[in-house]
């Protein structure tokens, strides 16, 4: 999705499946978080005006909201039909409530979506996930992380930008849930490595004089995709590697980066910028 002067990213990856077993909370293996397991979660949408994979991939974001809300109380958008990218940008805001670890897919038989009796119906994707849901516990010694972009909606070919402020020192890493249900880290880089911010300094990605840049574009055949750039911060005396943790360019499958995310989670800020980007007409 992102390109780069010097490399490009491809995001080619396998979905992984993991079965789970009955509903329960319990504090195992992810320090800091409450891990509420197999938690249940429905989506459905309807084809209007988008493609048939970014309409299962909706349905697929409204049943992990769904399953985020059961297990953390947070409120989330029921509407079958979506009609832009909005849906999809408040579907991604749900994830930095709850983080999905785990989750196992079914999705079922096509239904038809009508919305009045003078409109002909549409085909509509149901899915049902099982999903592991870690809650992170407040952290103890927040950063104070603040971030924006330069805009919130791209035409494709234009560049994106964040500027990234803490109140403490800290480490920073940006990584990119993209419009084909990946997440990839994009900095720290092999360009870019120094990806520690000083109290009160903003740090811009990329920074002036780069080698790195990030061009938006939307999927091929998309006129509209939704993504978002998650931003995460930990004080500088943590000391967390975030190339080692999340892999440098290695597109990951959205449970497996939440599941080691959530090994950090605990100690660390976050903020989740949604965006748009719209094909040249």
């Amino acid at each position: 999705m992102r390109r780069y002067s010097l490399a490009k990213i491809i995001t080619v990856c396998t979905v992984v499946l993991t079965t789970l077993g009955s509903p329960s909370a319990l504090r195992a293996g992810i320090p800091g978080s409450r891990l509420v397991k197999g938690v249940a979660g429905e989506g459905a949408c309807a084809i209007f005006g988008m493609s048939a994979e970014q309409s299962q991939l909706i349905a697929l974001q409204k049943a992990r909201s769904s399953a985020i809300e059961t297990a953390t109380g947070v409120q989330v958008v029921s509407s079958t039909l979506v009609r832009d990218g909005q849906v999809a940008v408040d579907l991604i805001r749900t994830y930095s409530r709850g983080f999905i670890v785990a989750e196992k897919v079914e999705w079922l038989p096509l239904a038809q979506y009508q919305e009045s009796p003078d409109r002909p119906p549409i085909p509509e994707y149901r899915v049902k996930i099982r999903a592991d849901v870690a809650i992170p516990e407040d952290n103890p010694t927040p950063v104070g992380l603040s971030a924006s972009l330069n805009t919130r909606l791209f035409r494709s070919g234009e560049k994106a930008r964040l500027f990234i402020e803490t109140n403490r020192d800290a480490l920073v890493a940006v990584v990119n849930i993209t419009a084909d249900d990946r997440v990839v880290l994009l900095f720290p880089n092999k360009y870019e490595k120094s990806n520690r911010v000083a109290a009160g300094s903003t740090l811009k990605f990329p920074c002036d004089g780069s080698q790195v840049f990030l061009e938006m574009q939307t999927l091929n055949g998309h006129k509209r995709d939704a993504e978002a750039f998650f931003v995460v911060a930990v004080g500088a005396e943590e000391g967390i590697d975030f190339l080692s943790l999340f892999g440098e360019g290695r597109p990951l499958p959205l449970a497996s980066f939440f599941r080691r995310y959530s090994e950090v989670a605990s100690v660390a800020d976050e903020v989740i910028l949604p965006y748009t980007v719209d094909a040249v007409k």
